[in-house]
């Protein structure tokens, strides 16, 4: 009688990376200290957890600050209306 024969093999699945939905533009009412998450604008395809950092991290207008740890821009309420562009949100997944 013949034996069944088995090969154990293991599937690597390539890692995707992080996926961006458009991201509106950030507005902030001087006065009125508040915060906006950007947690809900990247995904990523594995459900691997995100880091999102901002660079360069000095153009923020004055009063708001990015809060890496929460994925979240936080303005004061006390800064001075101010415009900013060029700033560049990174996920990563921390995979290859």
């Amino acid at each position: 009688m013949a034996r069944a024969s088995s090969t154990a093999f293991t599937i690597t699945v390539a890692n995707s990376p992080p996926v961006w939905q458009g991201v509106p533009t950030i507005t902030f009412t001087q006065g009125v200290a508040s915060n906006v998450s950007i947690a809900g604008y990247v995904t990523d395809p594995n459900g691997d957890p995100l880091t999102i950092t901002l660079s360069p991290p000095a153009l923020l207008p004055q009063g708001v600050t990015y809060d890496a740890a929460n994925k979240r821009f936080v303005y004061d309420g006390v800064g001075l209306v101010g415009l900013t562009s060029g700033n560049v949100l990174i996920a990563d997944d921390g995979k290859p």
